[in-house]
């Protein structure tokens, strides 16, 4: 190879590279720009220091690039990153990807707009607790092509947005019509294996197809612990699904008993980690660095 040569592919690696998604703190300017938009308050249970950007590029539905950006927990953002890179090489098509601000924080004109997103401070559709978009740890993922359903006591179904009713056969290819792209069933594995194995779309009533979350305990503890704890944290995670999935298939996924289950095998305990790390920080933490012996027992119920 010459040395012209050489210098060209470098360049073009490093384009490609670029082309794909990145990790960066939030500015003071946006974190600002967070708290005039009720996107970010003082009392939040996560503050800008511990929030990262992910910014990615993505094909849209017209097969265009184009660059998103998503706000997340610091500890899951590598994972995020990799999970729109892995996105992006599959093809997969969102319409936009722009932080809850720009739509004022306000869930539903970013669903309206079929806005992918993550961190908002906000409570639960229809509730006051905490949504876990609250902590950083929850994507929403082409609102349109995935509603947010409802049911009435009387079987009526309700979608957020409203033209998402349109989406309501989950069926990917039909006979006589047109594949249908973009839906969250095809990114299920991709969030699986970066640890967001918690999905809306298996729960019964509300339904919430664009929705991929850790559990709460592990936002708990994940907001509680210093940076590079709960990143170990969140890493140990994620090898522990792959490993279970590695050895012994992904078929089982429906019995799967995640790192969290085997952390309070390991520590003896029945109570939320959270609430043991706050009783014993150093328990968890010793726990947590120890590597992690997966079985078939341990991986699935």
């Amino acid at each position: 190879m010459n040395k012209t040569h050489l210098i060209s592919s470098l360049i073009l690696g490093l384009c490609s590279a670029s082309a794909f998604a990145s990790v960066s703190l939030l500015s003071s300017s946006q974190c600002q720009a967070m708290t005039s938009n009720n996107v970010m308050a003082p009392k939040a249970p996560v503050q800008c220091d511990r929030l990262r950007n992910v910014t990615f590029t993505h094909y849209n539905f017209e097969g265009k690039t184009a660059t998103g950006k998503v706000v997340v927990l610091d500890a899951v953002a590598p994972y995020v990153d990799r999970i729109f890179n892995e996105l992006y090489k599959k093809g997969f098509p969102i319409a936009q990807a722009q932080p809850i601000e720009q739509f004022g924080g306000d869930d539903n004109k970013s669903m309206d707009a079929n806005n992918t997103s993550a961190f908002n401070y906000r409570p639960i559709a229809g509730k006051s607790s905490l949504s876990l978009h609250a902590y950083g740890v929850a994507v929403d993922i082409n609102p349109l092509q995935n509603p947010f359903v409802e049911f009435t006591s009387w079987g009526t179904a309700t979608f957020k947005p409203l033209k998402g009713h349109e989406y309501a056969n989950r069926m990917l290819n039909r006979l006589g019509k047109k594949e249908q792209r973009g839906l969250a069933e095809s990114a299920i594995a991709t969030f699986t294996n970066n640890g967001f194995v918690y999905w809306g779309g298996y729960w019964d009533t509300p339904i919430d197809f664009q929705h991929f979350q850790t559990s709460r305990d592990m936002a708990y503890l994940m907001t509680d612990m210093p940076e590079k704890d709960a990143s170990t944290f969140f890493k140990n995670y994620v090898g522990w699904v792959s490993s279970c999935q590695q050895n012994y298939g992904s078929e089982q996924m429906d019995t799967f008993l995640d790192y969290s289950a085997y952390l309070k095998t390991e520590l003896n305990t029945t109570s939320s980690l959270n609430r043991l790390y706050k009783a014993n920080p150093n328990a968890v933490i010793q726990a947590i660095n120890k590597t992690a012996k997966a079985s078939q027992t341990r991986c699935f119920g």
